[in-house]
């Protein structure tokens, strides 16, 4: 199912031209060319005299629709998008964080930090004792000594938190991605690194019934094993599954080119790759079957940007109690790139678990050859482009811009001259969501003239 499907959305890119990326806007605005006495029934809400401009109150979720109709009327309209300054974080040694470079942080920032979300990364646990932190931490649980709290006494589980969710702009140390997010801990490694997978099913169980929206797992069984499925952590992935939850895992570190690890390979899961500095996928990371994208790991063998420090990925964590900033590599630091990147689409509304897979897997930059292949699945994650839903075609969106003279019967903003491939139908536009990874409605809701791609 999940190769078939690759296959599908690697067709895709064949027409991407028609999928429209979506900037941030105002809500309930629509800007409209002429004076306010040109619109003596509509609500002004301002009015820019020197652009002879002019911005009407809207319906929220109608602005598209509405810029449409004023185009209907000869009018120039569109919606309000919005500019925002480039935040570069002030954390002294974010500059060594080459891998946020590489899934486009800074543009994403300016849209969204994932405000709230809740990430549960089932690992070694946490560390709270450090000097730059994270930035929200809620209960978590240790599944393997239940009378204890979950804490790291690894290391892994804190440098794969603050990937996600590291404090940022505190002038500390390093940044996190979805900076604003909040982690739940939970610890269902033991201190040496391994465990049970019945543990980590507890652990997910515990993520479903304390409501995170994301679940990161960084851990998996040699891909070398050929496990697919098992019959006890399956059922706790299908009931996340049912939960809406979006659940990454990484691919695994063993070279392997066949297939990814367990429980990456599980249908309802995100399977992520690694990259090194120059965007090339790693020799360790397991490819082939099940991967669905990739993600900066890291080299730490290499130095090819040159700054004289191993390309790993740069967090911090505690090491035989010494706190400081690590540079780790491994699949296991792909995987909460895209954990963060989930996190930050939900912060932005995009809440449906399979619009989000969509989004991350048909924005990304392609490394391979055209469209899915075996090394880099669908390719490297661009968290921008996903937030705005930019598939790497030249960006069409509705800025005002010359009167349309094509048609809109359904009313969903998009004419038939701009690409709507059933102009009866308002739920069928490019840019709308098909039902994605794992459901089938019998609709090209995209118009990719593939359905459910």
């Amino acid at each position: 199912m999940k190769y078939f499907l690759a296959t599908l959305l690697a067709l895709s890119s064949l027409f991407s031209q028609l999928v429209f990326a979506e900037p941030p806007f105002r809500s309930g605005e629509v800007v409209v060319s002429g004076s306010p006495s040109d619109f003596p029934f509509e609500t002004v809400i301002k009015y820019l005299p020197h652009a002879n401009l002019t911005v009407l109150a809207t319906q929220p979720g109608a602005e598209k629709s509405a810029a449409s109709t004023w185009r209907g009327k000869g009018k120039r309209a569109g919606r309000n998008f919005i500019a925002t300054k480039q935040e570069v974080p002030n954390d002294p040694i974010y500059y060594l964080q080459w891998h946020f470079d590489a899934v486009q942080a800074e543009d994403a920032w300016d849209i969204s930090k994932g405000t709230g979300v809740v990430v549960a990364v089932l690992d070694t646990g946490l560390n709270l004792y450090t000097s730059d932190g994270i930035n929200c931490v809620i209960a978590g649980i240790n599944i393997v000594n239940p009378s204890n709290p979950p804490a790291d006494g690894d290391g892994h589980g804190t440098h794969v938190a603050g990937t996600i969710a590291q404090s940022t702009n505190n002038s500390i140390g390093v940044a996190g991605l979805a900076n604003q997010a909040c982690i739940m801990p939970v610890k269902v490694l033991s201190d040496t690194g391994s465990g049970s997978f019945a543990d980590i099913a507890d652990g997910i169980y515990y993520a479903i019934d304390n409501n995170a929206k994301v679940i990161n797992m960084s851990l998996g069984i040699n891909a070398r094993y050929g496990v697919t499925n098992d019959s006890i952590m399956d059922l706790a992935l299908d009931a996340a599954f049912a939960a809406d939850i979006t659940v990454v895992a990484a691919s695994g570190n063993d070279g392997h080119r066949k297939n990814v690890s367990y429980p990456a390979i599980y249908p309802t899961t995100i399977a992520v790759g690694a990259t090194d500095f120059r965007n090339s996928v790693t020799r360790y990371s397991n490819k082939g079957k099940g991967l669905d994208m990739v993600a900066p790991g890291g080299d730490n063998g290499r130095d090819d940007n040159n700054d004289g420090q191993p390309d790993g990925v740069l967090q911090e964590t505690v090491i035989s109690g010494s706190s400081a900033y690590y540079f780790f590599a491994g699949t296991s630091m792909a995987s909460p790139h895209v954990a963060a990147a989930a996190a930050m689409l939900i912060a932005h509304d995009i809440t449906d678990r399979d619009e989000i897979y969509q989004r991350l897997t048909t924005t990304t930059l392609d490394l391979g050859d055209s469209g899915y292949d075996k090394n880099s699945g669908h390719g490297l994650l661009q968290v921008h482009d996903a937030l705005v839903n930019n598939t790497g075609s030249d960006p069409v969106t509705d800025p005002v811009t010359d009167p349309s003279t094509g048609t809109d019967n359904d009313g969903d903003g998009v004419t038939e001259e701009e690409g709507d491939c059933d102009d009866s139908n308002p739920d069928v536009y490019p840019g709308h969501k098909d039902k994605g990874k794992w459901g089938r409605d019998g609709i090209d809701n995209d118009c990719n003239d593939i359905i459910d791609g």
